[in-house]
């Protein structure tokens, strides 16, 4: 089968290696689309360590399974599947809570020593499948991970009705905590932009208030908007020194704090203790839970999450350093590219 293989920093080469064998347990699937996250662009330029090459990345990943490990799968073939990438050991305290991301002997799809969604077929656990709507495309599919984190991560803080909303940062992330917190009945949400470019794309998938915060004061506008409070959850999607420090010091009193970019190691800001003790702030930081997957494919069927829309560029397995650039380049039209195993050229 061909695959996009990470040889080394800025190094991808298309190879043919041996289709993966099904071991019990664990089906083999048909990769139609996988998803191409800054997580990988950032693995691939040396900027962030999740393991050594070579290896086949891709933890975004949408197909059909074909083969199966043993009898008792057998229901599985044929069916449309996405795929929510942690492995754990299934008996620890974190597996048995639905947390099997926080298990220490797991691993995740995409990452060494497991190979990833950028070839023409990946074997995963079968507890790892959920099965896509009728409607659902597998371009949709395949970036579902990329929404199921954020989705996942309001899911485990909560939402009450009519709560006002900060959320920093407006790419995939934001975008997809935009969504959920809509789902969820937010009350007035507040999204950060740095390029009056993206005003219009914020607006149409819920802000009530978008702050360019290259030519405006974001906290006296964030105090403006909640009549001097500040906003009771407030959402970092960003990860920079600045929107860290502004998500504590913009959220109100006895309110949450939901930390959700990942800074530069060498960046980190002095994290403001003071102001978290005084207000009395619950903060918290958050990442994949599988416990939001069902609840999110239900909710993208019902339309009340739009994932069709962000999908914004197609390319062929060949293209992923095409595709890499892109996403490192972070062009206004981008929102979410993907690639296609099968294709020879770009849809």
């Amino acid at each position: 089968m061909k695959a996009m293989r990470w040889e080394g920093q800025d190094q991808l080469r298309l190879v043919e290696i041996p289709r993966p064998q099904c071991k019990a347990g664990w089906v083999l699937v048909k990769v139609m689309s996988a998803g191409v996250c800054a997580t990988d662009a950032h693995i691939i330029h040396g900027t962030f360590y999740n393991g050594e090459p070579p290896h086949v990345l891709g933890h975004e990943i949408a197909g059909e399974v074909v083969e199966v490990g043993d009898d008792g799968l057998q229901a599985w073939l044929g069916k449309r599947v996405v795929v929510e990438t942690a492995i754990g050991c299934g008996l620890c305290e974190h597996c048995r809570s639905g947390n099997k991301h926080l298990c220490a002997q797991g691993g995740e799809i995409g990452f060494p020593p497991y190979n990833g969604g950028y070839a023409q077929y990946v074997t995963v656990p079968a507890t790892c499948l959920y099965e896509m709507p009728d409607a659902m495309t597998y371009d949709e599919g395949g970036i579902l991970e990329a929404v199921a984190c954020p989705v996942g991560a309001i899911r485990r803080i909560g939402l009450a009705f009519g709560e006002t909303v900060l959320i920093q940062g407006a790419g995939i992330a934001g975008l997809s905590f935009l969504q959920a917190v809509r789902a969820c009945a937010a009350g007035k949400v507040i999204m950060t932009i740095t390029r009056e470019s993206k005003r219009e794309q914020a607006m149409r998938y819920g802000a009530d208030v978008v702050v360019n915060i290259a030519s405006e004061d974001l906290a006296a506008r964030v105090l403006q908007e909640t009549e001097g409070k500040g906003a009771s959850l407030s959402i970092d999607a960003a990860g920079a020194p600045q929107t860290i420090t502004d998500a504590v010091r913009l959220c109100a009193a006895r309110g949450r704090v939901l930390l959700y970019g990942l800074p530069a190691e060498e960046t980190l800001p002095p994290f403001p203790v003071t102001h978290i003790i005084m207000r009395q702030l619950t903060v918290l930081g958050l990442t994949n839970n599988e416990m939001g997957w069902a609840p999110l494919l239900g909710m993208v069927a019902r339309g009340e999450i739009n994932v069709r829309d962000m999908v914004t560029h197609r390319f062929a397995l060949e293209q992923l350093p095409q595709a890499i650039e892109l996403v490192s380049r972070r062009p206004d039209a981008l929102i979410k590219a993907v690639v296609h195993p099968w294709a020879s050229e770009t849809a």
